[in-house]
């Protein structure tokens, strides 16, 4: 495979961006590939900067701009399904427009494509630089995914696919959801690299923790129906134990939890797919390469 688009979401984060796509070019100008970078301006409320004065080895840069504002993942979601209603027929490779998915990944990426064209490929963080509190929350968002789903997601959007995935990965809404649930739960085989993940290149996190939990939950409105089956054979336990004083305490509380819970990623699940890709292209306003001016789409 010769050609490779890389789909950047992006929300106010050029500064990172004038960083970013420096050494995206630095790490593959001697892979001799035809490389494009589509950046998907996630209705940014900043002003756009981004000045290259060095020439790039990419067949093009170009910037997808929103009308609205509907998140890195539904973002991602158009920019696959403008892809596909293109034809596209390259690889394609996802990454955050942070610098915290590590570019020097990106020539092992394209050799993986080269032996394993039809794989999906994620790229699997195997250490964090956040503090102590963030990595023990999210140890503690596996451990739940792991417990409500069996999957084991230590992946964020930096990954690989063919374009025979597209068909699969936006047949349903799973992709609104969560990016990492969707490819867990359409693509059971897939192959693995690790990264260690990278500070910022620029600015602040935009992330919260309540932007995280939701998140979290996103990835379990995937699994849904996985969820309410293993919350229920939970409290079966719990129930089946409650002539225990302690286990009694643990059902009517488990219970009520629970409950809540589930009710909760059902309406995440509800609220996201209300989101129809067929209408995403219509949240377009232009279509921007950074050499040749602008266009509609």
């Amino acid at each position: 495979m010769n050609n490779f688009v890389i789909l950047i979401p992006s929300y106010n984060d050029w500064d990172s961006l004038s960083v970013l796509i420096p050494k995206i070019h630095h790490v593959i100008k001697d892979l001799e590939k035809n490389v494009s970078i589509i950046i998907i301006n996630d209705a940014s409320t900043t002003k756009k900067n981004l000045i290259f004065k060095d020439k790039f080895c990419f067949k093009k840069i170009e910037i997808l701009n929103l009308l609205e504002n509907v998140k890195a993942q539904k973002a991602i979601a158009t920019a696959l399904y403008r892809l596909k209603k293109k034809n596209y027929n390259g690889g394609i490779i996802i990454m955050d427009a942070d610098g915290q998915d590590d570019p020097d990944k990106l020539p092992e990426i394209i050799r993986h494509s080269e032996t394993n064209p039809e794989t999906v490929l994620t790229v699997n963080r195997s250490k964090r630089k956040e503090g102590l509190l963030f990595k023990v929350l999210y140890e503690m968002h596996l451990l739940m995914t792991y417990i409500f789903t069996f999957k084991n997601l230590r992946f964020g959007v930096y990954s690989y696919m063919n374009p025979i995935h597209l068909n699969k990965i936006l047949s349903n809404n799973d992709l609104c959801n969560a990016f990492a649930g969707s490819i867990a739960r359409n693509f059971q085989n897939r192959s693995i690299i690790y990264a260690e993940r990278k500070e910022r290149l620029m600015g602040e996190s935009k992330n919260s923790y309540i932007n995280l939990v939701y998140y979290s939950l996103s990835i379990l409105s995937v699994f849904k129906y996985r969820v309410l089956i293993h919350t229920l054979i939970i409290l079966l336990i719990f129930f089946l134990l409650s002539n225990i004083k302690i286990f009694s305490l643990f059902f009517s509380i488990g219970f009520t939890v629970l409950s809540c819970f589930n009710m909760l990623i059902f309406l995440i699940n509800f609220r996201n797919n209300k989101f129809y890709l067929e209408n995403s292209l219509d949240n377009v306003e232009s279509i921007e390469n950074l050499t040749h001016g602008s266009s509609n789409i």
